[in-house]
């Protein structure tokens, strides 16, 4: 089984973003704008992100809420358009207090429809909201994204990621909290594959949560789950159980 999980490598997961593009890139004016939110304080940054072609930014957010100034990494790569929605490759980080551990990182694939905001990712009590601007030409009539809820729980203390999600592609979220001397980080890597005939598909999954330098639970698996089913379970050590479920 270990030959068909996902391996995660590095400090965060972000995925090889297609190639070859640029030659067939279009001329619309695209932009996607990010909104991270922790409770009443959002951090937000909108950039140019043109079809085929990398887009990247390393600095300060604008702050709304009142909350601390911090500085965020975003990252995004943007697909032709296909049946009125256009792919977003995206990888988001919001910097804390302290270098090396930023409290939010997040990195997936989504579908959007431009003009529409979406609540792309969550982690802790962290929540992603994806926007695209632009015109897009002609009628939208591709499908809606499922979302992909899942948690590692141990004893009192749970650690949920959500995504909205689209089959064989990779999402991962990490989260730094707790004690400046003896952090707590979270890891998670989550797999959906392509549906069956019955409509449950596969989940693989990689955990793995640390506090200082100490290894709490290392754990990787698999779940099978169907949209609009209920959650599935599996244990993940030390007493740990992890969980997830598919929302239509």
């Amino acid at each position: 089984m270990a030959d068909k999980l996902m391996k995660i490598r590095g400090f965060l997961l972000f995925f090889c973003l297609a190639l070859g593009l640029n030659g067939a890139a279009r001329a619309e004016d695209w932009a996607v704008r990010m909104k991270a939110v922790h409770g009443r304080d959002s951090y937000e940054r909108t950039q140019a992100s043109p079809v085929g072609k990398q887009a990247n930014y390393v600095g300060k957010a604008l702050v709304r809420g009142g909350g601390p100034a911090r500085e965020i990494i975003l990252n995004t790569y943007l697909h032709e358009p296909e049946e009125g929605l256009l792919r977003l490759d995206y990888q988001v980080e919001v910097g804390g207090g302290q270098a090396g551990r930023p409290p939010f990182q997040v990195a997936g694939k989504i579908r959007l429809r431009p003009g529409k905001q979406v609540l792309a990712a969550g982690a802790g009590g962290w929540k992603l909201i994806l926007e695209l601007q632009g015109e897009a030409e002609g009628e939208t009539s591709g499908k809606g994204s499922g979302t992909l809820e899942a948690s590692l729980k141990c004893g009192r203390v749970s650690y949920p990621v959500s995504f909205v999600y689209l089959p064989d592609e990779q999402y991962s979220a990490v989260l730094y909290t707790g004690d400046e001397d003896a952090p707590r980080k979270f890891m998670a890597g989550l797999l959906p594959k392509s549906s069956g005939v019955d409509g449950t598909f596969l989940l693989q999954y990689a955990l793995q949560l640390k506090e200082g330098s100490r290894t709490l639970v290392s754990n990787n698996g698999e779940l099978v789950l169907a949209p609009g089913e209920g959650k599935q379970t599996a244990a993940a050590g030390k007493g740990c159980v992890f969980s997830a479920k598919a929302l239509r």
